[in-house]
């Protein structure tokens, strides 16, 4: 069985951007349990901003490519 890693500059999938998201929550899950301070909440509050707004920008990317295959599949005979 072949397993690819996700693509974080050209998601291809939304396996990408699940794989993507889920690191990132465990990332802060085992941050948040290690550091518990109001500095290191403030922190993890902008990297997820970061991580759900590429999540966004990943899903609309798959999306678009996505519709434009179907657009190339229905011109061809």
């Amino acid at each position: 069985m072949n397993i690819r890693s996700p693509s974080v500059r050209r998601p291809n999938s939304f396996y990408d951007v699940f794989s993507v998201v889920a690191a990132a929550v465990i990332i802060m899950g085992i941050v948040l349990a290690v550091r518990y301070g109001t500095g290191m909440r403030e922190a993890l509050v902008v990297f997820m901003v970061v991580v759900f707004g590429w999540a966004v920008w990943a899903m609309e990317r798959i999306l678009a490519d996505s519709g434009s295959r179907a657009g190339q599949r229905r011109l061809r005979p």
